[in-house]
């Protein structure tokens, strides 16, 4: 698992490539840090290449997102493929996040 964060006029935009299983979302919680140091803006999550998600990486999100809340911000989910929309949807998450 890869995440490139980079910033586009006011949102922070991390890019998730490959599999957040558990073993991924251990090693990417420090890579989060930038994004709640920055959650008090517009933080955008491009899963467009990530085609899996496990309970632990659903975690990470929802990390970001308390974070995101607590801090006045706004966060975006985008480009989910069918296969994390439908763990979304089992979950009931996605009526918790935005989804575009």
């Amino acid at each position: 698992m890869d995440i490139t964060i980079t910033e586009a006029g006011n949102q922070i935009i991390a890019t998730f490539d490959g599999r957040l299983d558990t073993v991924a979302a251990q090693q990417i919680s420090e890579t989060i840090t930038p994004l709640l140091e920055h959650a008090d803006q517009t933080i955008v999550l491009d899963c467009e290449k990530m085609p899996f998600i496990s309970s632990s990486g659903l975690r990470i999100f929802l990390k970001i997102r308390k974070e995101v809340e607590a801090k006045g911000g706004k966060m975006l989910l985008k480009n989910i493929c069918p296969d994390v929309m439908q763990v979304f949807k089992m979950t009931k998450l996605d009526g918790v996040f935005e989804i575009q």
